[in-house]
């Protein structure tokens, strides 16, 4: 969250672990399962203090619980994530699933490297998140749907097909610059979103200052990797054979499928054939009316997918007109 939801100052480092010490004890015993991601080795100071761990079906009650055995007092809940102050620090608990505990551990270690290294996933049309690597999967011609199809969430493997070193991953790294290194290290990386685009995220995001000092590394060591890159979805057989048990490409068949059904179904009933049939619909009125239609026919796409075009507008018309639905003709 970055410190900045309840205006503490940054707490120098000595203190910072002094509070994730006693944080630790309290854990232990209430929430095992939790995950605090780690830092380089000389932060000087932290604005936060990160602490991921299993959601549940109470989760309200076991933010109340957590506040009252810790003596907090200053709190704020926003979707999964409870903001709190403890003991002159900004404390957020991030509840997630179970099954991405460790990813998200993953991806929120050592500041912002999940951000650079997601950043050259993307290249391959990957996302690095806290649900691990996934494969991002657009319809054609459609900007709106989005599918992420799952492919790891082992770091180690993500870091062998990026052609890291997962090792010094796992030894930490005892500087913000030796983080750096190891970034560059991967002949994948390339230096055009950090420095080719002004508008890009050192000028968008001024509230990450990890990421402008990266840019200003880059610089100051005359860094200028540019590799050459296929199209983003050209690289399909590539994942493929190196996570083959995540089956991308029969994902990948089924959201095609997925996708002609939706075209089939898109062009035989829309918005405008409604128009077309009822022009005095527009606005909030049309919207209302196509989700009634819809609801007064049990499974709708399945109809639209059986039936002629003129049975569709038939239907249109008898429901506009306020008559029950009626069977199709057999």
């Amino acid at each position: 969250m970055g410190g900045k939801l309840f205006n503490l100052p940054r707490m120098p480092r000595a203190d910072y672990l002094v509070r994730e010490r006693a944080m630790r004890a309290y854990l232990d015993a209430a929430h095992p399962r939790y995950r605090i991601p780690r830092f380089y080795g000389d932060k000087p100071d932290f604005g936060d203090m990160d602490i991921i761990v299993p959601t549940r079906p109470d989760w309200a009650a076991v933010r109340g619980k957590i506040a009252a055995d810790l003596g907090i007092t200053r709190t704020r809940a926003v979707g999964n994530v409870f903001s709190t102050v403890y003991d002159g620090l900004q404390t957020d608990f991030f509840a997630v699933p179970e099954r991405f505990v460790d990813s998200t551990y993953d991806y929120m270690s050592f500041n912002d490297l999940g951000n650079l290294l997601g950043r050259i996933a993307r290249r391959f049309n990957l996302k690095w998140g806290e649900e691990g690597l996934s494969y991002v999967y657009r319809r054609a011609g459609s900007g709106h749907y989005v599918a992420d199809l799952p492919v790891t969430q082992d770091f180690a493997r993500v870091c062998r097909f990026l052609r890291l070193d997962h090792a010094a991953w796992v030894a930490g790294f005892p500087t913000l610059t030796s983080l750096f290194e190891w970034v560059v290290t991967c002949p994948h990386f390339s230096v055009a979103p950090y420095l080719d685009d002004p508008g890009g995220p050192v000028g968008l995001r001024g509230d990450r200052p990890t990421i402008a000092r990266f840019a200003e590394f880059l610089r100051d060591r005359r860094i200028d990797a540019r590799p050459a890159f296929a199209e983003k979805t050209g690289y399909v057989g590539t994942i493929a054979a190196a996570f083959p048990e995540a089956g991308l490409e029969e994902q990948i068949a089924r959201e095609r499928v997925k996708e002609q059904r939706a075209a089939a179904i898109a062009e035989k009933f829309s918005g405008k054939l409604v128009m077309r049939l009822r022009p005095e619909l527009a606005g909030p009125a049309l919207g209302e009316f196509i989700v009634a239609f819809k609801r007064s026919i049990p499974d709708f796409e399945a109809f639209l997918l059986e039936a002629p075009a003129d049975e569709i507008e038939r239907r249109i018309r008898s429901f506009a007109a306020g008559s029950p639905p009626e069977p199709p003709p057999t």
